[in-house]
């Protein structure tokens, strides 16, 4: 696995997995993402353009087969993100890309901690953060679609951060484990 910026040609790609994540189980709990051709072109050109959307690459398939997202919005704190594409969920994919990424931006960058969030429901995003250490930190009830009647869907969401005093209290930090 290769985690690489995106490029403007990789848009079929990334088509594949926001088609394959919007009609996932857990939809709901995310913002739509669109799946026309011209709208993922954009995205495809807005993520390639730089460091906060990276593709997770299979080097064996040769193909993208999902993204992790991190931003900074306040200093020393990112936000981490991800979704594959369901044909490559729960073979290690996520768990692998995630412990690159965080490694690396706690490796050189001033970050303190991560935070991220999912819906209570998804149990395997739950397991994943878990399994990498974030704790968890409330719970709210939100809401980020509407129904085809224009009324907000509400879900559990919960919100998980990992400090960096944590991180490398794990078996991941920095141990070549990706």
């Amino acid at each position: 696995m290769i985690i690489r910026n995106f490029s403007p040609d990789d848009w079929c790609e990334l088509q594949e997995i926001f088609v394959d994540k919007e009609a996932s189980e857990y939809s709901f709990s995310d913002y739509p993402f669109p799946t026309g051709e011209r709208e993922v072109k954009e995205i495809t050109n807005w993520f390639s353009q730089g460091n906060s959307f990276l593709a997770v690459y299979e080097k064996v398939k040769k193909k993208i087969i999902g993204y992790i997202a991190i931003n900074s919005e306040k200093q020393s704190e990112y936000n981490l993100g991800y979704c594959l594409h369901s044909d490559y969920q729960d073979k290690g994919y996520a768990t692998e890309a995630c412990i690159a990424v965080v490694n690396y931006v706690f490796s050189n960058f001033n970050a303190e901690k991560f935070v991220t969030g999912t819906a209570v429901s998804n149990t395997p995003s739950c397991k994943l953060l878990t399994k990498l250490g974030f704790r968890k930190t409330g719970e709210s009830v939100t809401s980020l679609r509407k129904d085809n009647e224009g009324k907000p869907i509400e879900f559990i969401g919960a919100s998980y951060e990992l400090t960096r005093d944590t991180w490398n209290g794990t078996t991941y930090a920095e141990s070549g484990n990706t």
